[in-house]
């Protein structure tokens, strides 16, 4: 379960999220919608611990994570896929998708991919 409480996070002493609260239960699946600038990429970061917030707290399966290093939590199946230009471009789509599974030795990867 993925457990966020009154998360603020600044880029550069610039408050970019203010008080956000989420929580999102085990096999759920859920979009983030809204307007360029809202936030939306500065909260994936944060949840995937490559920025630190201000204040709040978040919690994935009952851990801490701003306690936890962001290369521990791609162990917890912990993944994020940015949709801007960061891909591999010598792999196709499908690999792109794949390569967090396969980093953290996600078992039936490709039945997953088909669920996908």
């Amino acid at each position: 379960m993925l457990k966020i409480n009154n998360l603020n996070v600044d880029i550069e002493r610039t408050p970019v999220l203010r008080d956000v609260s989420l929580s999102l239960s085990v096999g759920n699946i859920a979009g983030l919608i809204g307007r360029n600038g809202a936030g939306k990429t500065t909260l994936m970061r944060t949840i995937m611990g490559l920025m630190p917030f201000v204040s709040g707290s978040a919690y994935i399966a009952g851990v801490d994570m701003g306690e936890l290093e962001p290369h521990h939590r791609a162990g917890m199946r912990i993944g994020y896929m940015p949709e801007d230009r960061r891909l591999i471009p010598d792999l196709t789509v499908e690999e792109n998708i794949l390569v967090p599974a396969w980093a953290s030795k996600f078992p039936d990867c490709q039945n997953r991919l088909t669920w996908i």
